[in-house]
């Protein structure tokens, strides 16, 4: 009986330290964040895996925020004339909480982030594998 425990509990110590495939991880660039960073300030973090957005924000209250890829629509690149001039844009992705109401779907912002129109295409093609991988199909209305 002991030794079940134990198996019990060598298992749910190897759940805790999940391990999953980041595609791609990057910190907000804009001149203010770039003097954070230099100072080791910025706090930000932003990753894309095989299924999830995680945004990673706080110091003293670290909030981490996950959503499903499947949830994912639309990702959106805007640049201004200085962001382009320093190689970053922000990223807008919808996310579709499947309600008939257009209202509550709400947008998350990547801001500043280096290569922007690289990693819009990387978390396109990320969210387009995971909804394939899932079978899901979606219907617009007409």
């Amino acid at each position: 009986m002991n030794n079940e425990n134990n198996e019990q509990v060598l298992t749910s110590e190897q759940n805790n330290n999940v391990d999953f495939e980041i595609i791609w991880q990057g910190q907000p660039s804009g001149l203010w964040e770039r003097f954070l960073a230099i100072l080791h300030l910025n706090f930000t973090v932003y990753q894309i895996t095989k299924d999830e957005l995680i945004i990673k924000e706080g110091f003293f209250k670290r909030r981490t925020n996950t959503i499903e890829l499947y949830t994912l629509k639309d990702p959106d690149l805007i640049e201004g004339i200085i962001q382009r001039f320093l190689g970053i844009g922000n990223l807008y992705v919808t996310v579709d909480t499947h309600s008939t109401n257009q209202t509550q779907m709400k947008k998350i912002m990547l801001k500043n982030i280096k290569e922007p129109e690289k990693v819009r295409k990387m978390l396109r093609d990320a969210i387009e594998a995971d909804v394939m991988e899932r079978k899901i199909t979606y219907f617009d209305k007409v």
